[in-house]
């Protein structure tokens, strides 16, 4: 006779019982991220059994997950398991990250985690479930290739700048854009873009931006044109969807320094000091694809020696401690301000910096796409 599942049988289940009913891997840890748990799916997803895993950390050889960028997560910021566990929330949405599998594979895998509180509220471990995604995540990672192919900038080696990029899409693919081009011997071309939204519509519409920078390259002498003329064109593809994207759009001119900018409704942009000084850069025209008819102005600062321009997208200041307070700008250039302190060699490092906006965010992962380009003038 069949046993019949009620309330009063379910608690007397256990909870291993229960997870190794489960179709996801699962697995539960303590504080320190020690497995205490593996169950039956997690198995058979990764090749593991769990007389190899419990009782040791994932770091210890076993999944050591990188995150879709490539992030180690093991003993780092970045692991979703370990934000769950110092910020005590669980996933608003799932993370794809790859897990090692015991023959030393790379499976992808789109998990959630949860903290586990004890009776008084206080966090005493984590859980983490997890579902293979290899099918869906190879058509991902041709549309990731196609939209790496469009952010390619070309090499140009020049002892009077440098420019360093740190992107990171939410998903496999973003919505942010970027470009920078040497248009002659002496002048940069820069565009930094943020696409309303995420994921693969936002990319679509990043792949149009790299068909009108193309298009439109006889334009490139000065960024109020491009941006006029960017505009109007987008707003025919995209009035009907209500899609728009916002930028800065920028030329450096090396021979003199002078920095001509168009910031069409995206965050200001800011400019570092040899003498650690951080100045906001003008900002307030309309986003682009809003209308066909508006005609931006071009701005104008004369950049010196040493200085560092950061350009950046929305996810880097609109990201919410636990306090549900907004980083803001002005928390940005407290950032800016402590990387650069902390530094070596006193300048900035956008790695560290993307590490210091997840430290102060109470999510699990970043909620947006985020891109930073920074221009480091030399001389």
């Amino acid at each position: 006779m069949r046993t019949k599942l009620s309330p009063r049988r379910l608690r007397h289940l256990g909870c291993y019982e229960i997870l190794n009913s489960l179709a996801e891997g699962a697995y539960i840890t303590d504080v320190d991220r020690k497995i205490l748990f593996w169950n039956r799916a997690a198995e058979t997803i990764t090749g593991w059994p769990a007389e190899d895993v419990v009782g040791h950390c994932c770091k210890d050889n076993i999944l050591e997950h990188v995150d879709k960028d490539g992030h180690r997560l093991c003993s780092h910021e970045y692991c979703p398991l370990h934000r769950s566990i110092v910020t005590g929330k669980s996933s608003d949405q799932a993370v794809l990250m790859y897990a090692q599998s015991k023959q030393g594979t790379r499976v992808p895998v789109e998990a959630t985690v949860a903290p586990i509180h004890d009776r008084h509220g206080t966090v005493m471990g984590g859980i983490e479930l997890f579902r293979d995604m290899t099918p869906a995540v190879a058509d991902m990672l041709r549309a990731k290739t196609i939209q790496q192919s469009c952010l390619e900038c070309p090499a140009q080696p020049d002892p009077r700048i440098r420019f360093a990029v740190q992107y990171t899409p939410s998903e496999i693919v973003g919505g942010d854009f970027y470009r920078v081009e040497r248009t002659d011997d002496d002048e940069y071309m820069i565009l930094v873009a943020d696409v309303m939204g995420h994921g693969v519509a936002a990319a679509l519409y990043t792949v149009q931006l790299r068909v009108l920078w193309e298009d439109l390259r006889g334009r490139l002498g000065s960024p109020a044109k491009l941006l006029s003329e960017m505009s109007r064109r987008l707003h025919m593809l995209t009035h009907s969807s209500g899609y728009y994207a916002t930028a800065v759009c920028a030329k450096l001119d090396m021979a003199d320094g002078v920095f001509s900018y168009v910031c069409a409704g995206h965050p200001s942009p800011v400019v570092i000091h040899a003498n650690d000084e951080v100045e906001l850069f003008e900002q307030g025209q309309p986003p682009l694809g809003l209308t066909d008819d508006v005609m931006y102005v071009d701005s104008q600062y004369r950049l010196e020696r040493g200085d560092t321009v950061l350009i950046y997208t929305d996810g880097a200041t609109e990201v919410r401690n636990a306090a549900d307070d907004e980083l803001g700008p002005e928390g940005l250039i407290k950032l800016v301000r402590e990387n650069i302190a902390a530094s070596e060699d006193g300048r900035l490092n956008l790695a560290r910096l993307e590490e210091q906006l997840l430290q102060f965010s109470a999510r699990i992962r970043f909620a947006d796409d985020l891109t930073l380009l920074a221009a480091h003038y030399l001389e």
